[in-house]
């Protein structure tokens, strides 16, 4: 398979600059009962809620009868309010508070809209909503970043942005499914695959990665190589039966690329200790 690599690559590894120290960063972080690492993980985990949030939604009106879909709506609505909730306390962030208000402001819209009863037109406007929610929790990951200023924090946000991607191909499957997605679903598809792809390949050349770590993303590779034959065609199965496969599968690469970003972010956890 053959995808174009999109141009928000460039946007991926931008940042706002800062104007704190390595070291107020570090003593504050002692003060509180997470870390820069943890906040990293926490705030990336956000714009992955916000597309499997979006995805559930859908997946709600595709397959009404699946109760699977109502109960993980349910817990990632819950989880993204907790996870503000704690950002919102994390002292060390402190200069960046007006991003993460921002967040706070594109998530009531949000949520006003995912918790109107399921139907197509709401569908459709809860995925256009979803497209700025997610840049909104975006900025704020990479502000954390920069202010952490260390090169395991960008590990941590790459890696946790691929959760983010694993449910967004899942969202743009799904909301193209249903007739949801607009006219761009289909680009926006192939865009997620390429730049999912060749993430994998930044993080495994990455010298900072245990042999765990790269055990964990070889695993992520065949998820991606198998979800990608559902993508061209190449299943002979129900398109319930797909949708099962499809939406199985990058659960499974969510599931993969949570353990790894945890990994990471033990990593930049382990450079904070040791620079006290």
């Amino acid at each position: 398979m053959k995808y174009t690599l999109p141009l928000l690559l460039v946007f991926l590894f931008c940042s706002t600059p800062v104007f704190a120290t390595k070291a107020d960063v570090r003593d504050a972080a002692t003060t509180i009962g997470f870390s820069m690492g943890d906040a990293i993980n926490i705030a990336g985990r956000q714009r992955m809620l916000s597309q499997r949030i979006t995805q559930s939604y859908i997946l709600q009106g595709i397959q009404p009868s699946v109760e699977k879909h109502r109960q993980v709506f349910e817990r990632s609505m819950t989880e993204f309010e907790r996870n503000l909730a704690k950002l919102a306390s994390f002292k060390p962030a402190a200069p960046i508070i007006s991003t993460l208000q921002l967040v706070q402001e594109e998530w009531r819209a949000f949520a006003d809209i995912a918790r109107q009863p399921v139907s197509k037109s709401t569908a459709a406007e809860l995925f256009q909503r979803s497209n700025t929610l997610l840049p909104a929790a975006h900025t704020y990951v990479m502000r954390l970043q920069a202010l952490a200023n260390h090169s395991s924090a960008e590990l941590v946000n790459v890696s946790g942005r691929q959760r983010m991607l694993s449910q967004r191909i899942a969202k743009n499957y799904v909301a193209q499914h249903w007739g949801v997605a607009g006219s761009e679903g289909t680009r926006l598809l192939y865009e997620d695959l390429a730049e999912f792809e060749q993430m994998l390949t930044f993080l495994l050349e990455s010298p900072l990665n245990t042999p765990d770590i790269t055990r964990n993303l070889r695993k992520t590779q065949g998820h991606l190589s198998y979800a990608s034959r559902g993508f061209d065609g190449e299943m002979q199965m129900s398109e319930a039966r797909q949708i099962h496969v499809i939406t199985g599968t990058t659960d499974i690469m969510l599931r993969n690329m949570n353990v790894i970003t945890g990994q990471y972010a033990q990593l930049l956890n382990a450079v904070e200790i040791a620079a006290r």
